[in-house]
């Protein structure tokens, strides 16, 4: 029999489409299980923050009544306003090595899309550049760090068939050196904020809330013009800040303030996937505190540089190499760290990418998104 797709419209279908990975990655030594129960909140229209900018449609293809492959198509309302109107995008995909199946998805997707004007669909976006994103094209022998995605590298030639062709490729950066000269380190430190009003300091305890209108304010703006930025609302933003939370270490988080005013900041958080993936997309109480426990408390062995910004006026006096060297000096010092991934980069920062290489920080992973024109 041939292959079938259908539209999610119930609670079944919603599972269906949820458990699915579990199939295709069964021997995937590097796949970290997604926390079911946050993915089924994140999909929920009602409660998911992306339905405030945009809609969605989930798909599952099936064959001889078995689910081999699933889909999103989204329409981003805020990208239409900040871009352009005739672009559409997908997500979540997750398929067999089945190019009928992938094909039917894509088909069914693209024409929920079209009916709504979309001329052009861009993927992989879990549902936004600043969401889970991008095509795993190269790395796919380590685990991915949190809040990344991974998938079988037979996806690049599923979605190459089908002629979706390169838009932007997002890096990640790893360091992994100990051993390096931290008396040279803290001379640049020192050098780049000499002779400027600034003032780099870690947070403080409780400091948080109360700097979140500047982060919101600044990340919006540092931003700007990178590909595909669209302006977080204020509720996705406090989603962001709900969800991050739990996971910040105020030793982890770098401000520098112009009289006490924020003009950059960087986010390092500790990477949980290990233990995620040991909780096998299950979220119990204990699970919970095992998370909670780790993300706080337990000796720092791996952590993710998640975000960076820098207020626009200050761009180019290299305080982005100055947060990075922060955080670099406190992991050495005063952590067991092992590892420091440092990601998405789009691939054209190139003056930024050029900072961290000289830092010993070597590129281990690359995230592709595509595009395609929508076949009629």
């Amino acid at each position: 029999m041939g292959v079938t797709v259908k539209p999610v419209t119930d609670g079944a279908g919603l599972e269906e489409f949820l458990r699915l990975p579990w199939e295709i990655y069964r021997d995937d030594p590097c796949w970290v299980p997604p926390l079911v129960p946050e993915q089924r909140r994140f999909l929920d229209p009602r409660r998911g923050p992306f339905f405030e900018i945009g809609e969605a449609r989930y798909f599952l293809a099936y064959r001889d009544g078995r689910p081999v492959g699933r889909l999103t198509a989204q329409v981003n309302h805020a990208y239409e306003h900040h871009h352009d109107r005739e672009t559409g995008f997908f997500g979540f995909f997750e398929c067999h090595p089945e190019a009928e199946a992938a094909e039917a998805l894509f088909q069914a997707a693209g024409e929920w899309l079209a009916r709504r004007g979309k001329t052009r669909m861009v993927g992989p976006l879990n549902f936004s550049v600043y969401d889970e994103m991008g095509l795993l094209v190269e790395g796919f022998d380590t685990l991915p760090a949190i809040l990344q995605t991974h998938n079988p590298p037979y996806y690049v030639e599923l979605l190459t068939a089908l002629g979706f062709t390169k838009v932007m490729d997002w890096l990640a950066l790893r360091i992994t050196e100990r051993q390096v000269d931290q008396a040279a380190m803290e001379r640049t430190l020192t050098k780049i904020l000499q002779g400027q009003p600034l003032v780099l300091r870690t947070l403080k305890r409780g400091e948080m809330r109360r700097r979140a209108q500047e982060v919101y304010e600044l990340f919006n703006e540092a931003w700007e013009p990178n590909w595909g930025h669209v302006p977080l609302s204020r509720r996705q933003f406090d989603h962001l800040f709900r969800e991050l939370a739990p996971l910040i270490r105020p030793e982890l988080v770098n401000l520098i303030l112009h009289d006490d005013r924020l003009v950059a900041f960087s986010i390092t958080i500790p990477d949980l996937n290990p233990l995620v993936k040991e909780l096998n997309g299950r979220l119990t109480p204990w699970g919970r505190l095992r998370l909670w426990y780790a993300a706080r408390y337990a000796p720092v062995r791996k952590v993710r540089a998640l975000v960076l910004g820098v207020h626009q006026p200050y761009q180019g006096k290299r305080l982005h190499y100055a947060l990075v060297l922060n955080t670099y000096l406190h992991l050495l010092r005063h952590t067991p760290c092992e590892a420091c991934d440092l990601s998405l980069i789009p691939e054209n920062l190139t003056s930024y990418l050029k900072a961290l290489k000289s830092l010993g920080a070597r590129h281990y992973k690359t995230f592709r998104v595509v595009g395609r024109e929508i076949r009629g």
